[in-house]
């Protein structure tokens, strides 16, 4: 009995003489907790001695931001294609001259309106409000003509 006893009494100090400074290690001074928690980046206010302009990054490709209206096949494809090719939510399907027929039977100004102002699940200019009106309705005359309708 004893020797067990001799025996926890040197591991206890044993174990404290190696974790002795753990404890100390583990308690956070509020410096070394400010260090943790700071900001990554700081804001500067008034004026800055050196102007730097970061520019965005392009996408290969990508056409600069200036460069004119759309055509009709680029905002299709950009836009609607996601809702008019599958038929999502009832969008008549480009290809389908039944599913357009009674649209344009409305009038081309009151379907380019539906497709400006939005109508049922279709969001205004399908969601893409960068978009001006005569993009919209070129892009209305391209999926008309791919489905086989002259627009008017």
């Amino acid at each position: 009995m004893l020797a067990l006893f001799l025996f926890v009494l040197i591991v206890f100090f044993a174990a404290s003489a190696i974790g002795a400074n753990s404890f100390e290690m583990m308690k956070s001074s509020p410096t070394a907790v400010a260090e943790r928690i700071k900001p990554f980046g700081q804001v500067r206010v008034g004026k800055s001695d050196e102007v730097v302009v970061a520019a965005a990054p392009t996408m290969p490709g990508a056409a600069p931001a200036d460069a004119g209206a759309k055509s009709g096949e680029q905002v299709f494809n950009a836009t609607c294609t996601v809702c008019h090719t599958a038929g999502v939510a009832g969008a008549p399907k480009v290809g389908d001259k039944a599913a357009w027929e009674p649209r344009l039977a409305r009038g081309m100004d009151a379907l380019v309106n539906s497709s400006v102002k939005g109508k049922g699940a279709m969001p205004p200019k399908g969601g893409n409000a960068s978009l001006s009106d005569a993009e919209v309705k070129s892009a209305v005359q391209y999926m008309l003509e791919k489905s086989g309708l002259a627009p008017g």
